[in-house]
């Protein structure tokens, strides 16, 4: 079985998607100044608090088949320079796969998949673990098989994978967030590379676009950035006004549409 260790490891993430919700739902109920930039002014009703909850409850999937790799004997080695390595190894990876399996989620076919988690247009410090089980079983499936793979051929930290799992945990709630925390400059210097939670915001409103995780890139190379981004988080950030419908933009009239 687990180690006392590895125990801890596994029911910090299971738990820590709720405990980031609940943390930001008090912040944002309770008017900290973090709260303060506000990305879309639109109400969220009870029901969609509801239905995300409701939906929380399989969020635990992570560690749970995160732990099954691990009694199958995966991601063994113990070495500090394993961890680096797999840690690197799987944000990488993650960042591929996210982008390849979100787009993918956005065809006519495969959309139901993904369409539980797109009912909330505008989002709440819940939206971040509210998705169909299907969807949460094979993005973990689609991260942790091939890093599995990799692994008969070059042992891998299973403490390398939770660090990765933690830090998305972390920011996919971030992420997830209509209040924006980064800096008025923000894009100017990382945020050139590193997204935002208006930039996933913009993704959620408009069903379409930005698809990326932790990272801009992907989406500009394969022309599916919304070119009002930057415009619209300098309009949030700078000027401290929010959208206030779903179909607001800001984009110059030659920019290029985006791709599906």
């Amino acid at each position: 079985m687990f180690t006392t260790t590895e125990w801890m490891m596994l029911l910090a993430i299971a738990a820590l998607g709720h405990v980031m919700a609940l943390i930001w739902r008090f912040a944002a109920t309770s008017e900290w100044k973090l709260c303060g930039r506000k990305i879309y002014d639109l109400s969220i009703s009870e029901e969609q608090i509801r239905r995300e909850l409701k939906n929380s409850l399989h969020a635990p999937i992570h560690a749970a088949i995160l732990g099954a790799f691990l009694l199958l004997g995966f991601f063994a080695n113990r070495s500090l320079s394993s961890f680096v390595a797999t840690a690197l190894a799987t944000t990488l990876w993650a960042e591929v796969w996210h982008y390849v399996s979100h787009r993918a989620f956005h065809l006519p076919a495969l959309h139901w998949i993904h369409a539980e988690h797109h009912r909330s247009r505008i989002n709440s410090p819940f939206t971040a673990i509210s998705f169909s089980f299907t969807e949460k079983l094979i993005f973990d499936l689609g991260l942790l098989g091939p890093l599995a793979v990799i692994d008969h051929f070059v042992s891998l930290n299973i403490y390398g994978v939770a660090a990765w799992l933690i830090g998305y945990l972390v920011i996919n709630s971030f992420s997830h967030a209509n209040f924006e925390i980064k800096s008025r400059d923000y894009n100017e210097w990382s945020g050139k590379v590193l997204t935002t939670a208006t930039y996933h915001a913009l993704h959620h409103s408009r069903y379409t676009g930005n698809y990326g995780l932790g990272t801009r890139i992907m989406d500009r190379a394969f022309g599916t950035e919304w070119a009002d981004y930057e415009a619209l988080y300098d309009r949030i950030n700078r000027e401290r006004r929010p959208l206030r419908n779903l179909r607001e933009k800001a984009a110059p009239a030659d920019a290029p549409p985006v791709a599906p």
